[in-house]
């Protein structure tokens, strides 16, 4: 009975670190798009 709570709770550990992963990469390009759209809204508006 321990033995499949372990590995019940590493098959969860592994799930939340996979989706912790997932989730910071899918953000990291959502703020370089971010990014890129700010840089060119503010040199449209200095010209």
């Amino acid at each position: 009975m321990d033995l499949v709570k372990s590995k019940g709770m590493i098959i969860f550990l592994v799930v939340v670190l996979m989706f912790t992963i997932i989730s910071s990469i899918n953000t990291k390009k959502y703020d370089e798009k971010s990014k890129k759209a700010e840089t060119s809204y503010v040199f449209i508006n200095t010209k």
